[in-house]
């Protein structure tokens, strides 16, 4: 699968290289992850990358919504549950006590 318009060669790189090394992306490190339609294009083309390297590793793209608005991450299920997902993400956003 070849980058998009949308989605460049370079932030698929290094979208996969953030999700082999922390095990999550967020907006945090990928600003236009506020994008949700952008999100979907950016982990197939994420989750395309890890194929390319002959990995097993494949993210999932969860919405969690805060009292701020609502929350995009992309996680390796393999290496954090749902709930941790949610709260890596809470953490990422400064919506932790």
């Amino acid at each position: 699968m070849e980058p998009t318009e949308n989605v460049t060669r370079l932030q698929k790189t290094e979208g996969a290289n953030t999700l082999l090394e922390q095990g999550f992306i967020t907006e945090r490190d990928e600003p236009a992850m506020m994008d949700k339609t952008w999100c979907q294009e950016f982990l197939l083309q994420v989750n395309d990358e890890l194929r390319l390297r002959s990995l097993t590793q494949r993210g999932v793209l969860e919405k969690f919504n805060y009292y701020m608005g609502d929350g995009m991450i992309i996680y390796d299920p393999e290496v954090m549950t749902q709930a941790d997902a949610k709260r890596k993400l809470r953490y990422a956003l400064g919506f932790h006590k």
